[in-house]
């Protein structure tokens, strides 16, 4: 009989560590430590991926400036959902009436932050240096050309990033007062934009 007791209990410590290890292989580990290891290390931002954001928009800021043509129209962007992903905006707009001008705004949230600073910027080779802005997220700037018809700001606040570009081909340049005119609208627009795409009111 103890002979027997002794089988029995044998077989259930065995039982206990078969199941212990079975359930310790399907359970997720840890994220491998930054201690040198050459792990990737993840700095999640506070915005979601914008979805939809010409819910948000009215271009109502460039009024003043120029002639809103139309309605606006836009598109959710993603082809690195895992890395960043965001959404776009556009709204045809006039000059006197007659010379087309194109805004866009496109917002988009990196994964990590650190992936969203490293990916600011970019426009220096084609407009030459850019213009600080202040008072915008945590770094902001403006950019043009004296001779290109392009000209717009971007800003990052965190792992978010956001741009106001104008396209304009008209058969006179724009004026100085038509160029600061739209670089106002466009502080406006982002300063009214970017609350509006914190997490607590993300699309989902």
């Amino acid at each position: 009989m103890v002979g027997a007791s002794l089988v029995a209990v044998g077989l259930l410590i065995r039982l206990a560590i078969a199941f212990e290890g079975s359930r310790s292989s399907t359970m997720p580990t840890a994220s491998p430590s930054p201690a040198g290891d050459g792990a990737m290390v993840v700095k999640p931002g506070d915005y979601h991926p914008p979805r939809y954001i010409c819910e948000h928009l009215d271009f109502k800021e460039f009024a003043d400036v120029f002639q809103l043509q139309g309605a606006h129209d836009g598109y959710n962007t993603g082809l690195e959902p895992e890395v960043v992903s965001g959404s776009t905006c556009k709204q045809s707009m006039a000059r006197g009436g007659t010379d087309p001008v194109k805004v866009t705004v496109n917002c988009s949230a990196w994964r990590d932050v650190d992936k969203a600073i490293e990916g600011f910027g970019g426009v220096a080779a084609l407009y030459g240096p850019p213009e600080t802005v202040t008072g915008l997220g945590d770094q902001a700037f403006r950019y043009r050309a004296p001779k290109s018809p392009t000209f717009g700001m971007k800003v990052r606040d965190r792992n978010l990033g956001c741009e106001v570009e104008v396209e304009a081909e008209p058969a006179a340049p724009l004026t100085d007062t038509e160029i600061d005119g739209s670089f106002a609208a466009m502080t406006q627009l982002l300063r009214t934009l970017i609350p509006k795409l914190s997490p607590l009111k993300a699309q989902p």
